[in-house]
Parts: C-alpha cells; sequence; structure tokens
C-alpha cells in the first residue's frame, strides 16, 4: 500500500511532473479498539428493611418519608452487576397517591448461593444514586447512575433503569427489573512518542517533494527537517514540501474520544516560510500549518487533493511554541481542533480554532480567498472540500512547506517533544436553571415544591459521584457552553 503522500506523487508524475520513486510502506495491524460500553439486564428481590424509616404528615395532609433503609439481592447478565444492593429511600407522596422517590444506594459486588440467602463478597462496590417516580398503584419508574470502586470494577461506571410491576410497597414476591449499560471508564492518557533525545531519526519515514530535496537530523536532542528545492516555483503544496512521518501503526479515533498531538516548535529558519503539523494516514489527513503571519488548518483526501478547511492571518511567533492538533468524533463529524501554546509561560494559549469535518461537503477557501489571508497563491492541487466521510486512523508528521519564488536557499524547521494524548469528551448537559440567592443572615435552607401548598422538600445535591454542577444565571436571550480541557 503507497503512503499518502507518494500516492500523491505518484499522480504529480502522471499529471507531467518528474520521476518518482514510489517507497512501500504496509500498515502493521491496528491497536486493538478501547474497552467498549456492554449492556446488561439484572432482576432484584427485597430481602430485608433494617430500617422502615419515618413517614410524616404536616397539618395539610401532605405526606413524606426519610431515611427508608432496605436490601436487595440482585441477579445480573452481568457478574459485575450481581450481588446485595442497600438501598436508601427518602420521598414525597402527592395527592393521587404517586409518590417523588430519591437517595443513593450501594451495591456489593458478589455471589448468592443456590438458596438465594448467604451472600459472598467478591470485591469492588457500586456507588449510585437514583430519582423516579413511585405510582399511585405502587409501581415504580427510577433512573441510577454510579461509579464503581474496587475490585474488577474500579473506576467504571453505571447507568439504569429500575422498573417495577404494581403492589404492595417493598413485597419480596415483586422483582424490581434492571436494564442498563456498564460504561469504561472514562480515558485519558498521555504518550511521550519521541523526545528526540536518542539522536537517531531511524524511527521516521522521509517525505520530500520530487522537486527538490531533503530529510531530518537529531542533534542536541531535538529534530530538525530540512528541504531545499532550488528554482522551484511555488504553485501547490507538493512543490516543496520536506517532513517525517512516525513508522508506528496507526492509531484511530473513538467515538466521544479525543485523539490529540503536540509537538514544540523550536523554530524556523529564515528560508522557512511555514511549519507543518499533520495526523492522518493513507485515507487523508488533517494539517495545522503555521507560518509567519498566518496558520491554516488544511484536509486532503487521495480523490480531491488539498482543501483549505481556515484559514487566519494572526501574529504569533514561531519559536518556543508548542503546535497542538486535535481530533473529536462525534458521529457523523469530527471537530478538527488546531492550538498553539507558550511553552515559556506554562503553556498560555496564542491561538485557537476547529472546524467541523462532516460528511458532507463543508466550507473551505477559495485560491484567492487563502491567498489573500496567507500571501501563498496555491493554483495546483487545492479544492473545494467535497462529500465524504472523515478520517478516523491517523500517524503525526512533522515538517515544513516552502513557498519558495526560485531563489530560496534551504529551509530548516526544528521540532522537539512529540506526545499523543487521548482523552473521552465528556458529555455536557444544559438545562434549564434558576438562580436562588439570599442576605447570608441567620441559619436558612432552600426548599422546594411543585405548588404553593407543598409538599415542601429540601433541596438537596443530587449529582452523582464523578460527576460536576455550576447553576448558571440566565443573563441574555442566548448563550453558549462548552467544555475545555486544561493544558
Amino acid at each position: 500500500m503507497k503512503t499518502l503522500f507518494n500516492r500523491l506523487a505518484a499522480r504529480r508524475a502522471l499529471s507531467g511532473g518528474g520521476p518518482v520513486t514510489a517507497t512501500l510502506l504496509l500498515l502493521a495491524t491496528l491497536p486493538a479498539a478501547a474497552a467498549t460500553s456492554t449492556t446488561y439486564t439484572a432482576t432484584g428481590w427485597v430481602i430485608g428493611v433494617p430500617v422502615p424509616g419515618i413517614w410524616f404528615t404536616n397539618a395539610l395532609g401532605q405526606v413524606g418519608i426519610r431515611g427508608n433503609t432496605h436490601l436487595a439481592r440482585v441477579e445480573s447478565t452481568d457478574a459485575r452487576l450481581t450481588g446485595r444492593r442497600t438501598i436508601f429511600v427518602d420521598g414525597a407522596a402527592q395527592a393521587d397517591g404517586s409518590a417523588l422517590l430519591y437517595g443513593p444506594a450501594y451495591h456489593e459486588v458478589g455471589t448468592w448461593d443456590a438458596t438465594g440467602t448467604n451472600f459472598t463478597p467478591t470485591g469492588g462496590m457500586w456507588e449510585t444514586s437514583y430519582r423516579g417516580t413511585m405510582g399511585a398503584d405502587g409501581s415504580l419508574q427510577l433512573h441510577i447512575v454510579g461509579t464503581g470502586w474496587g475490585g474488577t470494577i474500579d473506576g467504571l461506571r453505571v447507568e439504569e433503569t429500575l422498573t417495577r410491576a404494581a403492589g404492595a410497597i417493598l413485597d419480596p414476591a415483586l422483582p424490581y427489573h434492571y436494564a442498563g449499560t456498564m460504561k469504561p471508564p472514562p480515558l485519558s492518557t498521555s504518550e511521550m512518542l519521541d523526545d528526540f533525545n536518542d539522536n537517531e531519526v531511524t524511527a521516521w519515514l522521509p517525505y520530500v517533494s520530487d522537486r527538490g530535496s531533503g530529510g531530518a537530523t537529531e542533534a542536541n536532542q531535538q529534530f530538525t527537517v530540512w528541504g531545499s528545492f532550488p528554482g522551484v516555483v511555488t504553485h501547490s503544496f507538493f512543490d516543496s514540501y520536506s517532513f517525517k512521518v512516525l513508522n508506528r501503526s496507526p492509531w484511530s479515533v473513538g467515538e466521544g474520544q479525543t485523539l490529540e498531538a503536540r509537538v514544540d516548535l523550536i523554530g524556523f529558519n529564515n528560508e522557512g516560510t511555514s511549519a507543518f503539523f499533520e495526523l492522518g494516514t493513507t485515507s487523508g489527513l488533517y494539517g495545522l500549518l503555521q507560518g509567519r503571519a498566518f496558520i491554516a488548518i488544511l484536509k486532503y483526501s487521495p480523490a480531491n487533493g488539498f482543501s483549505v478547511s481556515a484559514c487566519e492571518t494572526v501574529q504569533v511567533r514561531q519559536t518556543d511554541v508548542i503546535l497542538s492538533l486535535a481530533l473529536t468524533r462525534v458521529s457523523p463529524n469530527l471537530i478538527v481542533t488546531a492550538r498553539v501554546f507558550d511553552k515559556t509561560k506554562a503553556d498560555v494559549l496564542l491561538y485557537e480554532r476547529n472546524v467541523v469535518d462532516s460528511p458532507q461537503a463543508d466550507p473551505s477557501l477559495t485560491v484567492n480567498e487563502y491567498e489573500a489571508l496567507s500571501g501563498m497563491r496555491m493554483s495546483a492541487d487545492f479544492n473545494p472540500d467535497t462529500a465524504g466521510v472523515p478520517f478516523i486512523f491517523f500517524r503525526p508528521g512533522i515538517g515544513l512547506i516552502q513557498y519558495n519564488d526560485g531563489t530560496k536557499q534551504q529551509a530548516e524547521a526544528t521540532f522537539d517533544n512529540l506526545e499523543l494524548r487521548t482523552h473521552e469528551v465528556p458529555p455536557l448537559g444544559i438545562g434549564q436553571a434558576v438562580v436562588l440567592s439570599w442576605p447570608d443572615v441567620g441559619s436558612y435552607s432552600i426548599e422546594s415544591a411543585p405548588g404553593v401548598q407543598g409538599p415542601w422538600l429540601p433541596l438537596r445535591d443530587t449529582v452523582p459521584r464523578g460527576m460536576k454542577q455550576i447553576t448558571v444565571p440566565l443573563s441574555g436571550p442566548a448563550q453558549f457552553f462548552r467544555l475545555r480541557q486544561a493544558p
């Protein structure tokens, strides 16, 4: 299988370019897929009520419950959800006899004997919280979320629904029915792919325009890519490029995950016009191009060539910065985020831009628009984006693209510390919110009720373990929110 740039170079040769020597690279087996979510069902039976709780009625006849504790035997299709569950119940009865129920529950993982009476813990516990309703007929509908700790479930997450048919409250003959999904721990990894301390370049594959020469050297624990294109007038990204691709099996970015590559740009010489940082394979690539006065996000596909997804005229320095290219998969789209950090000031963010690659044809710049922003006129191998599924397999590559008027000498760009980070994108839930505030005088607490007649119940923190929550005042007709990972 030809690598991406040899494939494109071969296409260029067929259309009149110079001779091409195509290097062949066989793709190794892809890395194993990340842990995936699994579904399960379970059945539970009440086996004891050590604390009945307190039922109370106020002067208006409103009924509430506090502090009920009961135990349930749970048998699941997934052994990690079989065990003994301790359930704490608070609630408020409604006028029709139904009730709002909420509280924590703790599920010990283990096994039951054949009689269902003797329990043996095997390690690990699910810490959960739930909220839902009980119908006037005693039926249940609850939503449960939680996190595992200890044993083989440490860090795993669970989300499930509980239903129960109509009948007497806590009837041991009426089973709880669970249906849920077990999710892997939130993904967060960091791997130094090459710190360039061994002064060896054997792990990197060279790609150079057929109209010049180029290569790379490692010295002083840094990685320098060079390219020389005497007499070449640049009309295409492939007229005067030189870069290296890490010779490893490609990574994949999973659904709801972000794959981010970072590399230090130490700088480039006076003959260099732009550093290039890319993630791609033979299927296509996304690239970050940093020039002296502009930054661009590029996309390449074998069928369409290059398109420019975004370009901005910005004054960001070219020395001692960190180039970051992050790919976030939110099917059917892929979000491409380019960032530049200040390496000398604790990763202060200097630049950020993201674009969305969807299965449809996405906005892209024309040749004239790109020239106006970058000063580079690329009239060849430059096309509008076309429809196609976003790419999900990647290797990192670093190097340079020189914009040459035929007189420029050898260009050089120096890099250090190539790192790969992978993390899960946490879902951000947005709902209606009301901000409550009052003077800090005396000892007051907040209660809420569905109506002025009650029942009035204390507001409690119902944020599940492992979650964060913030209340935002409604300060305008529209607001936008996002989650952003710290550098």
